[in-house]
């Protein structure tokens, strides 16, 4: 499944929104660049492979469940999810 459809939206963690991916798939928080994802789905993280979006829309991050997209196609993370162990 393509995720372009989630380029141009924007970014939550729980439900705040923190930042948006850029029409190239660049993920912004705070006006910085903090990863990027790809048409495919998969999350880069500071340059690092860290995790992907199943085709049910799940968010995979560290081999756990981490979010979802929502219905809008934004990106929802779960911020316990996002703690590297």
């Amino acid at each position: 499944m393509l995720y372009i459809r989630c380029y141009n939206k924007n970014v939550y963690i729980d439900d705040e929104l923190v930042g948006y991916i850029s029409p190239d798939g660049d993920m912004f928080a705070q006006g910085h660049k903090f990863g990027s994802l790809s048409p495919d789905g998969d999350i880069y993280i500071q340059g690092e492979w860290v995790g992907y979006i199943e085709d049910n829309d799940e968010i995979i991050v560290h081999d756990e469940p981490a979010g979802f997209v929502s219905s809008s196609n934004d990106l929802c993370f779960k911020s316990k999810a996002l703690i590297k162990n």
